[in-house]
C-alpha cells in the first residue's frame, strides 16, 4: 500500500523521487519546515542529506527543539508530527541508531516499515558525522605480534636458566657440601666416576677405578655420612666437615675444596703414596702390579698388599690404621714373609735336601753327597753308614731375605742318626746335629735348599 501524495506516509518504494532522504518527503514528516533536522535516514550518496534527522543517532544540529545525541528513530515522533517513516528494513544505511552502533551497509527501498529498527553492522553515523576510528594499522599489528612472541621467548629462556642454575647448585660440584656428599657417596657405593667427579684429577687413576672400591668397601663400609654446610667459604675456597663410620672406625673430616670454573673439587681426594721404597717381591696394590711404579694414588681406606708371587704374603703392620678421608697419610709399614702355599715350598725343598743327604754311606756325608754337612766319627767302615733324615724340623727358621725378598734364609738345627760297621767295638749307631744355613730361591719353578758356603 501507498499514499505518494501525503507527505506523512510512505511514499512509492520503486519512485526514486520517494527514497528515505531523497528529494521525496522525509519518512517522519517535516519537523518545525526544517528538512535537514528531523528527517529520516537519508541517502547515504545525497550531497543534501548532511546531518542525520532527530530520530537517527549521531552528532547533528543542536537544535533546542531536535533529540539529542543517538536517539533511536523507531518512526517516533518529532516536534509537532508524528511520522511513520520509512526505515531501511535489510541491508542497513547510514542514519541508523547510534553512534557507533550501526554498520555501513546498502539501503534497501520501498520497505515500508512502521517504526521498524534495521539490522546490520555497526555503523558511525551518516555523511556528515564523525567518521569512523581508524583500525591500527597492520604493520602495527605484526610489530605488536612479534614483539609478544619475543618477550615470552625472553620469558622462557629466564625460567630455563634459572632451572639450571638451581640445579647446578644441587649438583656434583654445584655446591661444596653437595660436591662432599657426592664423593662419600660414590665411595660408598663403589662408583668411581661418581666420587672421580668431584675431586681434583690425579696424575694417575691406575687404583682409582669400582673394582678397587669393592674390595675397601668389603673390608669396611662407609655409613652414616653427615655432610655439613661450609664452616669457611672465602669466594674460590671453602672447608666442609663431615663425619661418617667407616667399619668400626668414627670419622670426622675437614674437607677443603676450590671453586674452578664454576664447581667445587676437594683436594686431596685422590691420596698419593710413594712405593718406591716398599721391598716386596713382585708387589701389588688391590691385585694390581705396582712394581715399576715410583708413587700410586688411592682412595681414603683399608689397602690389600701382596706379592705377584704365591709363596709370599705381605703383612700391613698397619692395616687398621687406614687413612679415613682425604688429606690424610699413607705411609705402609709392610713386611712380607711365607704364604701357606710359600711355606709348603720350603718344607719340600728341604726335604728334597734332606733326601739327598740320607742317601750317604760316608761318615762325612758330603763326600760323596756335596753340599750334605751331616757326619760321625771316621772309625766306621767306609761305605756301611746308613743315615736316617730328621723328623723334626720345628727347630729351623725360614725368614726372607730383606733386599732379596724372592730369598729365603734358613738358620736351626736338625737331628741325623746313622748306623755303621764301627772299625773299633761294638757300637754302631750314633747322632749328628746339624747346623743348617744356606737359603731357598722362591722365584724358580721347583725352590731348592742350597747351604751356605
Amino acid at each position: 500500500m501507498s499514499y505518494p501524495n501525503n507527505p506523512g506516509q510512505p511514499g512509492n518504494p520503486d519512485d526514486p523521487t520517494q527514497r528515505v532522504g531523497g528529494s521525496g518527503q522525509p519518512p517522519y514528516g517535516q519537523p518545525y519546515g526544517q528538512t535537514p533536522y528531523g528527517a529520516g535516514p537519508g541517502d547515504p550518496y545525497e550531497p543534501t542529506q548532511i546531518a542525520p534527522g532527530a530520530g537517527a543517532s549521531g552528532y547533528g544540529p543542536t537544535d533546542p527543539n531536535q533529540q539529542g545525541y543517538g536517539q533511536p528513530g523507531y518512526g517516533q515522533p518529532t516536534h509537532g508530527q508524528q511520522g511513520y517513516g520509512q526505515q531501511g528494513y535489510g541491508q542497513q544505511g547510514y542514519g541508523q541508531q547510534g553512534y557507533g552502533q550501526q554498520g555501513y551497509g546498502q539501503q534497501g527501498y520501498g520497505q515500508q516499515g512502521y517504526g521498524q529498527q534495521g539490522y546490520g553492522q555497526p555503523g558511525y553515523g551518516a555523511q556528515g558525522g564523525y567518521p569512523p576510528p581508524p583500525g591500527p594499522p597492520k604493520n602495527r599489528r605484526k610489530m605488536f605480534i612479534w614483539l609478544t612472541a619475543v618477550a615470552a621467548l625472553v620469558v622462557v629462556l629466564l625460567v630455563i636458566t634459572l632451572i639450571a642454575v638451581s640445579t647446578r647448585d644441587k649438583g656434583p660440584g654445584g655446591s661444596p657440601e653437595a660436591a662432599v656428599q657426592t664423593y662419600l657417596d660414590g665411595l660408598a657405593g663403589a662408583d668411581s666416576k661418581k666420587a672421580l667427579s668431584v675431586i681434583r684429577t690425579p696424575a694417575s687413576t691406575k687404583l682409582l677405578t669400582d673394582d678397587v672400591l669393592k674390595q675397601q668397601q668389603g673390608i669396611a663400609k662407609i655409613t652414616d655420612i653427615n655432610v655439613r654446610k661450609p664452616e669457611n667459604n672465602l669466594g674460590e675456597y671453602a672447608t666442609v666437615k663431615a663425619t661418617y663410620k667407616f667399619g668400626s672406625r668414627n670419622a670426622d673430616v675437614d674437607f677443603t675444596l676450590r671453586k674452578s670454573e664454576g664447581d667445587w673439587a676437594i683436594d686431596n681426594g685422590a691420596i698419593p703414596m710413594n712405593v718406591d721404597n716398599v721391598n716386596i717381591p713382585q708387589p701389588t696394590l688391590f691385585g694390581i702390579d705396582i712394581a715399576d711404579d715410583s708413587k700410586v694414588y688411592v682412595f681414603p681406606g683399608p689397602q690389600v698388599w701382596a706379592s705377584k708371587n704365591p709363596n709370599i704374603k705381605v703383612v700391613d703392620k698397619q692395616a687398621n690404621d687406614f687413612p679415613l678421608g682425604p688429606g690424610s697419610s699413607a705411609y705402609p709399614s709392610l713386611e712380607t714373609g711365607l704364604s701357606d702355599k710359600g711355606l709348603t715350598a720350603v718344607t719340600d725343598a728341604m726335604n728334597a735336601y734332606f733326601d739327598n743327604c740320607a742317601g750317604s754311606t760316608q761318615a762325612r756325608a758330603s763326600t760323596d753327597r756335596p753340599g750334605c754337612g751331616q757326619w760321625i766319627s771316621d772309625s766306621v767302615v767306609p761305605g756301611s753308614v746308613r743315615w736316617t733324615k730328621p723328623t723334626d724340623l720345628s727347630k729351623i727358621d725360614y725368614r726372607l731375605k730383606y733386599d732379596e725378598p724372592n730369598l729365603v734364609t734358613v738358620f736351626g738345627t736338625v737331628e741325623w742318626s746313622a748306623t755303621f760297621v764301627p772299625k773299633y767295638g761294638t757300637d754302631n749307631t750314633d747322632t749328628d746335629s746339624q747346623f743348617l744355613s744356606g737359603g731357598i730361591d722362591l722365584s724358580v719353578p721347583t725352590p731348592v735348599y742350597t747351604p751356605a758356603s
